[in-house]
């Protein structure tokens, strides 16, 4: 119940985050006429950029993992996100992405007397990192253009010198929002499903993370 409560508080953050996020880029729009395209149904030229933002982590570590009081609970937490990503167009709408990225998930232990919680402690760290491959199409109208993409990559999860490699699967949708002739403004909701296949120091057989990120790209 308690872990089920966290979730559902962790999930209003990130709504209410992207909903604000999603309104100041809208709102921001306005001011975007230095980079002209006629609409959205062609890909904007090939761009590199960065993005940060917050990845929210879904899976339970392995037994024996976390050491410590056995009475307690342990929780992997949502952490900072970083990644380096280059856009490239493929034909009309279509556009491709590729992007490595890194994220830091904390791992928390929580203690009760009965039902009440007594202490919350960080123990450790999970580290994720990715590298993706996604193709997808873009739509809207200009100067605002949203796409989604859809792909795969390898993963790597690293807790306390425990490492596992698994492949996976990545989902985007975004907006892209021009901010001069040659770079952008970038919102993206991301979605990874590692399969993790249970393995040491992972105990879920797959790894659900959701990330809300903003970034910017220079177009060439």
């Amino acid at each position: 119940m308690k872990q089920a409560d966290r979730l559902k508080r962790g999930g209003r953050w990130n709504a209410s985050l992207f909903s604000s996020v999603f309104l100041a880029s809208v709102i921001g729009a306005g001011a975007a006429h230095a980079q002209s395209r006629a609409d959205c149904s062609e890909a904007p030229p090939p761009g590199f950029g960065v993005s940060v933002g917050r990845s929210s982590p879904y899976f339970y570590l392995s037994r024996g993992a976390v050491e410590g009081d056995e009475r307690g609970s342990v929780s992997v937490r949502g952490g900072p996100r970083l990644s380096a990503r280059a856009d490239l167009p493929v034909a009309g709408a279509w556009r491709a992405r590729i992007e490595g990225a890194g994220a830091n998930w904390r791992v928390a232990r929580q203690t009760y007397d009965g039902f009440q919680q007594t202490a919350s402690a960080t123990v450790g760290h999970v580290e994720e990192r990715q590298i993706v491959g996604m193709i997808g199409r873009q739509g809207g109208r200009s100067p605002v253009c949203g796409y989604v993409l859809g792909g795969g990559g390898i993963y790597s999860l690293e807790y306390k010198g425990a490492k596992i490699h698994s492949p996976g699967v990545a989902l985007a949708a975004g907006i892209e929002v021009p901010t001069g002739d040659s770079s952008a403004v970038q919102v993206d909701v991301r979605l990874d499903l590692i399969n993790s296949r249970a393995r040491y120091p992972i105990a879920s057989t797959t790894v659900m993370g959701a990330s809300l990120l903003v970034g910017w790209s220079h177009k060439f």
